[in-house]
């Protein structure tokens, strides 16, 4: 997880966005549904929660080139899930409540108010071997980097199977390598 942090007198593109989440999610409903990039899921868990899920997701797998959208478009099954699971709903509001309390007792403010990146970290490591963390980080995981829209965005060519492997697609020009 990226480790920078932006002086003061310089407002990250990170911090810009805990701000901004924490502002619509104080507007209201409406404003929130409108402003938040986190309203995906308000309905199922609520706007203080689905808004501490898209900051927990940017920090389990900090991509600072990719927008919220491809965030939220991995969370809002999730959260459409939870809206007819009882025992998912739960999981996610529980590990919510267990995310801003960890925040609370290290740092006096829920988690989303906590603008340290290096700080969420150190609440998520807390609670990185929960079944919340787990699930979040799975979905998280298959979403992102399943998303063949952003496979070239991470220099990933896609499958190479069909086509014969990597091995002569230019890998064997690889000097470095041995017996290439």
């Amino acid at each position: 997880m990226n480790k920078n942090k932006a002086t003061d007198t310089n407002l990250s593109r990170r911090r810009f966005l805990a701000r901004s989440t924490v502002a619509a999610v104080g507007a209201g409903a409406l404003g929130s549904a409108l402003l938040s990039p986190a309203a995906w899921a308000a309905k199922a868990i609520g706007d203080q929660a689905s808004a501490t899920l898209l900051r927990m997701a940017r920090d389990i797998y900090p991509h600072d080139t990719l927008e919220d959208k491809y965030y939220a478009q991995v969370m809002t099954p999730l959260a459409e899930q939870a809206e007819k699971d009882d025992d998912l709903k739960a999981l996610l509001k529980d590990g919510v409540a267990a995310l801003d309390a960890q925040a609370n007792r290290l740092f006096g403010k829920a988690y989303l108010e906590v603008t340290a990146e290096a700080d969420r970290v150190t609440v998520l490591k807390a609670l990185e071997d929960t079944p919340f963390f787990q699930k979040i980080r799975g979905d998280l995981m298959m979403g992102i980097y399943n998303n063949e829209e952003l496979w070239p965005r991470f220099g990933y060519g896609g499958s190479s199977w069909e086509k014969g492997g990597y091995r002569y697609r230019g890998y064997e020009k690889n000097d470095w390598i041995k017996g290439a």
